[in-house]
Order: structure tokens, then C-alpha cells, then sequence
């Protein structure tokens, strides 16, 4: 979807100010309008059953003149070129206008972008029939186009510069598997695909621990917030819940950070090289495939699990970078598909988070942090959407490196900040759910370590 706009270094895509917003707002008017066009023309009806009232037609003798008078003025009023009547059926007409052109509207993107991940499919199977038929010709011709777009001088910065190249690459994916696995249906898309390659990995929770801690500094800001998730990134399998105020009005912000291990799926202790083996923390590539894929995982668990300690009812929001940012999409859709959840999941922020294949419902309102040469938020072959309930900013750093610029501490606290200063109403909208959370001066903040069995 479209319907962005641009303010002082970033962009604002989606959101309260965005398209699929303005089409629900044209739907909920149209619907307003041609509802009371309904009751307009109610009126109009009854009030017709005054023109053969029994006692007026019975004065008509006494004032023939005045009788007609009346009925004429009446018919006008009710059934003439200005009528409550007509003015009814325009009402009606005109709503049911509004509300058609903004399913039109709906109808067209979505079928827009349909026919993308189609294409998307079709050119992933004639790359894998390529492979089939004629692999060296294909695998050639591939060199040959990199090294011809200076791909192959300097890889990792020419791939921050092309992020589309590898988005593109993981959408049609599925299309080249599918050709491979005929008639299977799995893998058909990313998360099939995350979720098949999560089935190598370890995926159970051990010992969950953690420690309470009274009296640290409360963020103030989104800023503040992102600074202190970088924190969080300097323990090892953790994650850390904050308490923000006491009693019925504390808010909680659970800090999620990312990968720690890009470790491989096979047993520890064999003849693989370094990097092959699972390296046995929670944190690993392996949680990376599980929570794209949508598929049950230690980091996951270990989240719901420390919800399960708050106060029943409680308001929380999820801030995660990365994995982090995953795995905070994916616990608030837990909750929010639980049948009794026990806690309140009303916000979610992500940092540098592919996260745009995850639909969670409207009572859950997404702030993406995303920088455009970042390659990590790209990894779901998801192009960004506009949804009402899904705020995504876009920013453009180019700090040289893939690890640069997917850095908190380098851009997305940096970005918060421009967010939250800049005065354009996209922007405002953005964060303005996001200030009743902050609030300064002191806090508490449980800190869990998290384990495999």
C-alpha cells in the first residue's frame, strides 16, 4: 500500500495518517451517512400519513385554501426536488458510494499485491527450473549479472546498498522450493520455509531465572527506551521486564533483544567446523527461523512465561530489536489470540525487525523502526504495508556495514529521537501512543537469564 510521507530524515508509511486509516474512515462515514439516510427517509415516510390525517381532511371544507396550501407545502417538503424523500435516497445512494469505492480501493491493493507475490512465485521456479535444466548456464549467468552490478568486489556493502536485491531473493525462494517439492504446498512461502528450516533446531525452554532490582532509571522518551535495550543486548540469553509507577496505573515494557548465536542446527561435539554445531543458547539463528516461521520457541516461551508473573490485567509493551523485534510480534499475537489472556499487549515496537508478514489485531498498535539499508527487516520477503494499526518509519543510514547499520546505538535510537522532535503529525501519531508509557524517575526491572534443558 501506498500513502506516505516524508519529514526530516525519515518516512512514515501506515499508521493512524495512513491509506488502509483514510479508506476505514471513508468506509465508517459512508456508513454513517447512508444509516441515517435510512432514518431520513423513515421520517419522510411517516410523516407522509399527515396528508390523509383524519382530522385534517375533515377541516378541508371549513378552509379549502388553506387545506390545499398545507398538502402542497408538505408534499414539497416530503417528495419535492429538495425533499426529505429525495435527500433520503441521495444519502443513501451517496454512502453506499463511499463505502463501495473504499472496498474498491481495499479490493485493488490487495489484488496488487496478490499478483506481486505471484510473480514473485513464477520467477522463483523459472530460476530453480533454470537450476534443473541447465545449471551451469544458470549459475553462469547469475555470476555474470553480479559481477557485472560490482556485487562481487565488496559483497557485504554493496548488499546494504541493494537491500531490494535480497528481499526479492527471499520472496521468490518458495517459488524455486515449490518446484523442487511438486505438489507438497510446504514450503509456499517464507514463513513455511523459516518454519521448515526451524525443525533442525532445539527449540525447548530449561530453567528460566531471574533477578528483581529496585530503583533503576526510568526511560523518559522512546530515545531513552532504545537506549536501554541496547543495554539488555549486553547479557547473554536475557531479557529484562521493567515497572514503570506502582499499584493499578504501572505500566510494564518488556526489552527484547536480538540474535547472539548465527550457529548451525547439527549436535555439538562432532567432526563439523565451528559455526555448524547449535551453540546451545535460546538466541540463536535457530529462534530467528522459528519466530519468522511462526512456530513455537524457547525465546517465545520464556516471554509468556514472565507475563504470567505480573499483576492480572496489566498494561504492557513489547520493545524489541532484531529478533528481539520478532519475537515481540509474535507474543503479542499469543496473547491476543489467548482465550483468557492475563495480561493487556497494547503496543509493540521493533527495531531493524522483519516483522511485515505478522498481522496482529487492532487492539495491538506496531511502531517498526526500520533503516532501508539494513538488510535484517527485509529477511521476511515482505515489502512494507499500510495498515491502520502498523506505524512503519523509514530511514535512510548508510554507516558502511551490515552490523552499522542494523545498530541501535547507531540508528534506531537515534531515530527515535528525530521522531519524537519532529513536529509533523505522522510522526506525532506515531509516538503519541507511546508518551502515557514513559515517565521518568525510578523503576524496577527484572532481569531473566534464559536456558535450554
Amino acid at each position: 500500500m501506498s500513502g506516505s510521507d516524508s519529514s526530516g530524515g525519515f518516512e512514515v508509511v501506515g499508521g493512524a495518517h495512513g491509506l488502509e486509516a483514510d479508506l476505514d474512515d471513508m468506509d465508517a462515514t459512508g456508513s454513517r451517512i447512508r444509516a441515517t439516510g435510512w432514518d431520513v427517509g423513515d421520517t419522510a415516510l411517516d410523516t407522509h400519513r399527515f396528508l390523509v390525517d383524519g382530522n385534517l381532511l375533515r377541516s378541508a371544507p371549513l378552509a379549502p385554501t388553506t387545506f390545499a396550501r398545507f398538502e402542497g407545502s408538505l408534499v414539497a417538503a416530503l417528495d419535492g426536488p429538495e425533499g426529505l424523500s429525495v435527500n433520503a435516497v441521495r444519502m443513501v445512494a451517496t454512502g453506499t458510494f463511499m463505502q463501495g469505492k473504499s472496498k474498491a480501493y481495499l479490493a485493488t491493493d490487495r489484488a496488487l499485491e496478490q499478483a506481486d507475490d505471484l510473480r514473485q512465485h513464477l520467477q522463483g521456479q523459472l530460476y530453480g527450473l533454470g537450476l534443473a535444466v541447465a545449471p551451469v548456464p544458470t549459475l553462469l549467468t547469475t555470476y555474470l549479472a553480479l559481477e557485472d552490478a560490482g556485487a562481487l568486489d565488496d559483497p557485504a556493502t554493496w548488499i546494504t546498498e541493494h537491500p531490494d536485491v535480497l528481499e526479492e531473493v527471499v520472496a521468490s525462494s518458495s517459488g524455486a522450493l515449490d518446484l523442487f517439492l511438486p505438489g507438497s504446498g510446504f514450503p509456499s512461502g517464507t514463513e513455511d520455509g523459516a518454519a521448515l528450516l526451524s525443525l533442525l533446531y532445539d527449540q525447548e525452554l530449561g530453567e528460566l531465572t531471574s533477578e528483581t532490582v529496585d530503583g533503576t532509571a526510568a526511560p523518559q522518551s522512546l530515545h531513552d527506551a532504545m537506549v536501554l535495550l541496547e543495554e539488555a543486548a549486553g547479557t547473554t540469553d536475557g531479557f529484562r521486564v521493567e515497572r514503570i509507577g506502582t499499584g493499578p496505573d504501572a505500566r510494564y515494557v518488556v526489552y527484547l533483544p536480538g540474535t547472539k548465536a548465527f550457529d548451525g542446527p547439527f549436535e555439538p561435539g562432532g567432526p563439523l567446523p565451528d559455526g555448524l554445531e547449535e551453540s546451545g543458547l535460546v538466541q540463536s539463528l535457530g529462534t530467528n527461523f522459528a519466530a519468522v516461521g511462526g512456530v513455537d520457541n524457547a525465546y517465545v516461551t520464556a516471554v509468556l512465561r514472565a507475563l504470567g508473573d505480573l499483576p492480572e490485567g496489566s498494561d504492557v509493551t513489547l520493545l524489541g530489536h532484531s529478533q528481539g523485534g520478532i519475537v515481540a510480534a509474535r507474543v503479542a499475537e499469543a496473547v491476543a489470540t489467548a482465550e483468557d489472556p492475563p495480561v493487556r499487549v497494547r503496543r509493540v515496537v521493533t527495531a531493524g525487525s522483519p516483522v511485515d508478514h505478522v498481522e496482529l489485531p487492532e487492539s495491538v498498535q506496531v511502531l517498526s523502526l526500520v533503516n532501508e539499508h539494513d538488510i535484517v527487516p527485509r529477511l521476511d520477503g515482505e515489502a512494507v504495508d499500510d495498515r491502520s494499526n502498523h506505524t512503519t518509519v523509514l530511514t535512510r543510514r548508510q554507516l558502511g556495514s551490515v552490523t552499522d547499520n542494523h545498530s541501535v546505538g547507531r540508528v534506531y535510537a537515534p531515530l527515535a529521537a528525530d521522531l519524537e522532535a519532529s513536529d509533523d503529525p505522522r510522526a506525532q501519531a506515531a509516538v503519541d501512543g507511546l508518551r502515557e508509557v514513559w515517565g521518568g524517575g525510578t523503576s524496577t526491572t527484572t532481569f531473566y537469564e534464559m536456558g535450554r534443558p
